[in-house]
């Protein structure tokens, strides 16, 4: 690079003055957007009914402030796992599953033993209508916290309504109430399970949106609650 001739000191001073204060609306800028994001996700309760299609950002103009402010934490410090986790949230609630398997596998490069992002990494994978790589994650999930109950229900989701396997999820939903004596939805899963004992056959696919089950919908409905 040229060495620049040395200016006036009032010049300089100028111009550092105007540097930091570009700086300092940026800052702003950039604290608003993630902190207005990251206070939205500690009470936010999601409705997912089984694989849907990706790409369908519910207010893009947010979408696109969240991402950017998001990126360029992670462009300063790429360990930066809250960050990580935040963005893998960001596209999963406006159901970029693809993109969140990717950005909660960077977070579990940073913390591998993370139980919840692993699991919220299977349910985006089964979002995306991959079951048996939803059921590899909640796996991984299992070895590191056997008893953890939103991966245990995950699971029985998956193996129910993406495996067609009633004795695979009646055998994890058992062993979810036996492990989780104050689960709080006890009551409406053991409906669940006596509705599994007393089928014959393979279960049926997922109930769709506005299905006359009502305790399915329920059901479903949680499917990714964060613990």
């Amino acid at each position: 690079m040229t060495k620049q001739a040395p200016r006036e000191v009032s010049a300089k001073r100028s111009d550092q003055a105007f540097t930091l204060l570009l700086t300092g609306v940026a800052c702003l800028a950039l604290g608003i957007g993630v902190g207005y994001y990251f206070g939205r996700q500690s009470s936010r309760v999601e409705e997912t009914a089984g694989p849907q299609a990706q790409g369908t950002v519910q207010d893009p103009a947010a979408f696109m402030q969240n991402e950017a402010s998001l990126k360029a934490m992670i462009a300063s410090n790429s360990k930066d796992l809250n960050a990580l986790i935040q963005l893998g949230n960001l596209y999963y609630d406006n159901n970029r599953f693809k993109d969140a398997v990717e950005w909660y596998g960077r977070a579990l490069e940073v913390d591998p033993q993370n139980v919840g992002v692993r699991t919220d990494r299977g349910t985006s994978y089964w979002n995306l209508g991959m079951a048996d790589s939803a059921v590899a994650e909640f796996q991984k999930s299992l070895e590191l916290t056997p008893t953890h109950p939103q991966t245990l229900y995950n699971l029985g989701v998956v193996y129910l309504h993406g495996k067609n396997n009633p004795a695979e999820a009646r055998k994890v939903w058992e062993k979810l109430l036996a492990t989780n004596p104050d689960y709080p939805d006890r009551a409406k899963l053991q409906q669940e399970l006596a509705s599994i004992s007393g089928s014959a056959g393979p279960a049926p696919a997922a109930a769709p949106k506005g299905a006359s089950s009502q305790s399915m919908e329920d059901l479903l409905q949680r499917l990714k609650q964060r613990p």
